[in-house]
C-alpha cells in the first residue's frame, strides 16, 4: 500500500523560476490494481512517481510504502525500502548495456538476497518467457530493439516479486504492436500487485486502468474509479487486415495462386520471375517500393477484419506470482564480494573500446612520473653519514686554539671519559700497492678518525676478526669507500671492501700495521690500540701538516715541536730497536731528549737546548748512533704528548655518556660541540637550496601526474554517468557502485600503472648505481612500497571522487543529468 500525506516538492526553491511540482498531494493506493496518472507534460506526474519510488526527495509531507516511512531517512534505508517493495519500469528502459538480458534481470534478484543460482535461473527464465524475451536471454542489452528493451525492463521490475510496480510511460517509445503487448503484461501484473502507471494516452488508461488520477500543475484535480471501456480501438500499424481491403483480385491456375490487395486504389504494374527457387519482383512504376513480408518482417498479414481489443484478449498474458516467491528471507543485499569486484573490474577493462585502451597509456606515464618523483625526493632527503661525518660519531670536541697541558691532563683524568686525544682525531695511513708491477710504486691513502678497537664487538665486523695485538687494526667500510672508487685501486686489485683484509699499512717512523677486520658502523674510523694514539697523531698528522701548510712541525715558537732545524720529535720507544746508545742514557724523564751523536759539539749532555715543549727547554741526557744518519730527537711518550697537545687546536673526547657529558660541559660554559650533530646541521644547511629546488621539481611532477590521473578518470567517468544512474535507479547499493569502480580502478592500475612503475624502478635502480646519480635517487623497499601505495591510492581517490560526487545525488537527478557536475 502507498500513502502520501500533504506532499510538497519544489524545483528552484526560492528563486524566480520556482516550480511547485507537487502541490500538497494526499493519496492512498491499495494493494493491487492499476492506477493511471494522467495529465499534460510538465504537470508533475513523473516527479510524483519518482518520490513514491524513492528516486527523488520531497520538500515536506510524508510518504509511506507498505507502512514504512520513506522520507526523512538516510539514503541507504530508502534504497532498502524501495528495493524490497518497489519494481520500477522506466520510459527509457534503463538497462545496463554491457550486460546480457539474463544478467540485467538477475541483478534484481541478487539485490533482494537470492543467492541460489538455480532459483535465480528459474525465476529469470520464467519472467523472460512471460514477456517473450526468453530466446534473447544471452543477448547483450545494447543489441535489442526498443520494444525488446522495454520487455526486459518489465521482467527486471517484476522478477523480485515486488508489492508495487511503478511504470513511467512504459509505452512512450514503442510502436502500437509493442504498446499493446506491454500494456497487456502490465495489466496482468495489476491483477495481483499495485501498478502505478503514468501515460499520455487516454485510450490506454480508459481500457486498462482500475483507477484514474488526473494531475495539473502539481495538483490532483480528480481521482476516480474507472468504469472501463469494454473494448480498445487501438490499431496496430504493422498489422494489415486483408479482409478490410475491398479491392481484392485473385489469380488461380494449376501453377499460380496469387492474391492482389489494393488499398490505395492505384495501378499495379509488376514483373514476377521465378527461377531456381528464387522469386524476383520488379515494379515498373517509378516511386513504388517493394517490401518482402516473411517471418523475419515487422509487417504481419492478418486474414481477418480488424476488431477492437477485448478484455479476453488483454488477459492472455497473465502470470503466476507464486512462481516468483523467494525461498529465503528477503533482505537488501550487496551484489558484489571482493572476488567478484576484482573479476568484474578486469573484465570491464578488457572490454574497453580502442580509445579507452589508448587512454590507459596516461596511467602508465603517470606511474613512471610518480615513481621517479618519489625516488628523487627520497634520494635528495636521504642524507647519509658518509656525506658529512668526519669523526667517530660518539666524540665531542672541546674548542680551543691553544690547549693548556694541565687542562688536557684534567680532562684525561676525568672518569666520565673513556679517553681523550689532542686535535680532531683524524689520521692518515698509507697502504702500498705491491701486487702488480705497474702499481708497485703507488699506495692508497686511508684517512679516518682514530678510535679504540676495544669499543668494537665481533658483531660489528663485516669481514675479518678482532685485533689481537697493537700491530693489528680494524678499518670501517666508510674509510675504504673513496679508495675503492679510485681507478688505480681497482687496477691494483682492490675493487672490493673484502680485498683490503690482511693488507699492511704504514705511518712514518712507526712499525707496519695489518688490517685484520672491516667494520660497517657508518663511522669513518680506524680502530687501533689506545696506547698508540699519541704517536699516531704525532707522526701520521705531521706529514699532513707539512704538506698542507708548507711549515715544519716544531717551530721554535711556543706550541711547536721543533726548531728551525726541522728535527722531528719521536718517542724513543719507536727507535729503541733501530738505534743504539752512544753515550748517556735513554730519555725516560719528561722533557729529556736524546740526540744524534753528530750533534755532541752543539748539544752537551746535561745542558738544555733551544727546543721547547710545553714552554720548557729540553735537557740532553744522551747520544744515539743511527746507521741511516737520521736527525730526529728522541723523547719519552709524555713529552711527545705534551708537544702534540700544544701544537694541536681542540681536544677530542670520547665520553661514556655523550648527552650527560655535553650537558655538563655546557653547564661549565666550556665551548664544546657535538661534532657529528654539528657536521650534519652544517651539511644540511649547505645542501638545502639544491634540495629545495629538487623537491619543488619533484612536487610539480607529482602534481602533474595526479592531475593527469584525475582528468583521465573523470573523462572516462562522464560516459558512465548514465550507467551509475541506472544502477542507483534499480536499487543497487552505493557501496556496490563504489566496489564496481574500485575493481575497475584496481584493474587499470595493475594493467597500466604497474608496468610503468616496474619500468621506472628498474631504470632508477640501474642509474642509482652510478656515483653521479647515487645521491639523486633512492631505490629501496620503502620507496617502492610508498610509490605503489601512492599510485594505487591516488588512482582510487581520483577515480572514486567523481563517483562520490555523482551518487550523492538522488537517482532521479543522476538520470536527468541536470545537476551532475
Amino acid at each position: 500500500m502507498v500513502r502520501l500525506e500533504h506532499v510538497n516538492k519544489y524545483f528552484n526553491r526560492r528563486k524566480k523560476n520556482e516550480i511547485h511540482v507537487i502541490n500538497d498531494t494526499t493519496l492512498q493506493m491499495e494493494n493491487k490494481g492499476l492506477v493511471a496518472l494522467l495529465g499534460p507534460s510538465g504537470c508533475g506526474k513523473t516527479t510524483l512517481l519518482n518520490v513514491i519510488g524513492g528516486l527523488d526527495k520531497i520538500g515536506s509531507g510524508n510518504i509511506y510504502i507498505n507502512g514504512e516511512k520513506l522520507n526523512g531517512r538516510r539514503a541507504g534505508k530508502i534504497d532498502q525500502i524501495r528495493n524490497l517493495n518497489v519494481g520500477y519500469i522506466f520510459q527509457n528502459y534503463n538497462l545496463v548495456d554491457n550486460m546480457t538480458v539474463f544478467d540485467n534481470v538477475a541483478i534484481a534478484l541478487k539485490m533482494v538476497g537470492v543467492k541460489d543460482k538455480k532459483e535465480i535461473e528459474e525465476k529469470v527464465n520464467y519472467v523472460l518467457d512471460k514477456v517473450g524475451m526468453y530466446r534473447y536471454r544471452n543477448r547483450y542489452a545494447d543489441m535489442l530493439s526498443g520494444g525488446e528493451r522495454q520487455r526486459v525492463g518489465i521482467a527486471r521490475a517484476i522478477v523480485k516479486n515486488p508489492a508495487i510496480v511503478i511504470a513511467d510511460e512504459p509505452t512512450g517509445n514503442l510502436d502500437s504492436k509493442n504498446t499493446l503487448e506491454v500494456m497487456n503484461i502490465i495489466k496482468s501484473i495489476s491483477e495481483e500487485k499495485l501498478v502505478i502507471l503514468v501515460t499520455h494516452e487516454e485510450q490506454l488508461a480508459d481500457f486498462y486502468a482500475s483507477r484514474i488520477i488526473r494531475i495539473r500543475d502539481g495538483k490532483v484535480i480528480s481521482d476516480e474509479i474507472n468504469e472501463h471501456a469494454d473494448n480498445l480501438d487501438y490499431r496496430i500499424e504493422n498489422k494489415i487486415y486483408l479482409k478490410d481491403i475491398r479491392d481484392h483480385k485473385r489469380l488461380k491456375t494449376d501453377h499460380y495462386n496469387v492474391d492482389f490487395y489494393n488499398e490505395s486504389g492505384g495501378d499495379l504494374d509488376l514483373d514476377i520471375v521465378i527461377r531456381n527457387g528464387n522469386i524476383y519482383i520488379r515494379t515498373n512504376k517509378p516511386g513504388d517500393r517493394i517490401e518482402i513480408v516473411n517471418e523475419d518482417s515487422s509487417i504481419e498479414f492478418v486474414d481477418d477484419h480488424y476488431r477492437k481489443l477485448s478484455r479476453e484478449d488483454s488477459a492472455e498474458n497473465s502470470f503466476d506470482p507464486q512462481k516468483l516467491a523467494t525461498l529465503g528471507v528477503r533482505k537488501y543485499h550487496s551484489i558484489l564480494n571482493p572476488w567478484t569486484t576484482i573479476k568484474r573490474g578486469f573484465k570491464t577493462v578488457f572490454n574497453y573500446n580502442i580509445l579507452k585502451k589508448i587512454l590507459l597509456l596516461g596511467f602508465l606515464i603517470s606511474a613512471i612520473f610518480i615513481t621517479y618523483s618519489i625516488s628523487n625526493i627520497f634520494g635528495v632527503l636521504n642524507i647519509t653519514d658518509d656525506e658529512f661525518v668526519q669523526q667517530d660519531k660518539s666524540y665531542l670536541t672541546i674548542i680551543g686554539k691553544k690547549i693548556d697541558v694541565d687542562t688536557y691532563l684534567k680532562y684525561e683524568a676525568d672518569e666520565n671519559y673513556e679517553y681523550i686525544m689532542p686535535g680532531d682525531s683524524s689520521i692518515r695511513m698509507s697502504m702500498p700497492y705491491g701486487g702488480y708491477l705497474q702499481t708497485s710504486s703507488a699506495s692508497a691513502s686511508l684517512t679516518g678518525s682514530l678510535s679504540d678497537y676495544k669499543k668494537l664487538s665481533v658483531s660489528d665486523l663485516e669481514y675479518g676478526r678482532m685485533p689481537e695485538n697493537a700491530g693489528e687494526i680494524v678499518v670501517d667500510r666508510m674509510v675504504l669507500k673513496s679508495v675503492i672508487s679510485d681507478q688505480e685501486s681497482k687496477t691494483a686489485g682492490f675493487g672490493t671492501v673484502e680485498s683490503f683484509l690482511d693488507q699492511k699499512v704504514t705511518v712514518p717512523q712507526m712499525p707496519e700495521m695489518k688490517i685484520v677486520g672491516i667494520s660497517n658502523l657508518g663511522s669513518p674510523c680506524i680502530y687501533t690500540d689506545q696506547s698508540l694514539f699519541i704517536n699516531l697523531i704525532s707522526n701520521a698528522q705531521s706529514a699532513d701538516d707539512i704538506q698542507d701548510s708548507g711549515m715544519a712541525i716544531g717551530d721554535s715558537s711556543e706550541g711547536s715541536g721543533e726548531s728551525s732545524g726541522s728535527r722531528t720529535i719521536l718517542d724513543y720507544n719507536l727507535k729503541a730497536s733501530s738505534v743504539s746508545v752512544a753515550k748517556g742514557s735513554w730519555p725516560t724523564g719528561d722533557y729529556e731528549v736524546m740526540v744524534n751523536e753528530k750533534n755532541k759539539d752543539d748539544m752537551a749532555i746535561g745542558k738544555t737546548i733551544d727546543q721547547k715543549v710545553n714552554g720548557k727547554k729540553l735537557k740532553v741526557v744522551g747520544y744515539y748512533k743511527d746507521a741511516s744518519e737520521s736527525d730526529f730527537m728522541l723523547v719519552n711518550s709524555n713529552t711527545v704528548k705534551y708537544n702534540v697537545i700544544r701544537e694541536k687546536a681542540n681536544i677530542t673526547v670520547c665520553p661514556k655518556d655523550k648527552e650527560a657529558a655535553l650537558q655538563q660541559l655546557n653547564a661549565e660554559k666550556i665551548n664544546v660541540k657535538d661534532t657529528y650533530g654539528q657536521s650534519e646541521k652544517e651539511y644540511k644547511k649547505e645542501k638545502w637550496s639544491s634540495i629545495f629546488s629538487t623537491l619543488i621539481l619533484a612536487g610539480v611532477i607529482l602534481a602533474i601526474s595526479f592531475i593527469e590521473i584525475f582528468l583521465i578518470i573523470r573523462a572516462s567517468f562522464l560516459s558512465r554517468v548514465k550507467e551509475v544512474g541506472v544502477y542507483r535507479a534499480i536499487g543497487v547499493k552505493k557501496n556496490d557502485i563504489y566496489k564496481m569502480f574500485i575493481g575497475e580502478i584496481l584493474a587499470i592500475t595493475t594493467m597500466a600503472s604497474l608496468p610503468g612503475f616496474a619500468l621506472m624502478a628498474y631504470i632508477l635502480h640501474r642509474i642509482s648505481a652510478i656515483s653521479y646519480f647515487s645521491k639523486m635517487f633512492l631505490i629501496n623497499p620503502t620507496v617502492l612500497v610508498l610509490s605503489l601505495v601512492l599510485i594505487y591510492g591516488f588512482n582510487l581517490v581520483f577515480g572514486l571522487l567523481p563517483v562520490f560526487r555523482t551518487i550523492r545525488k538522488t537517482p532521479a537527478a543522476i538520470l536527468s543529468r541536470t545537476d551532475v557536475n
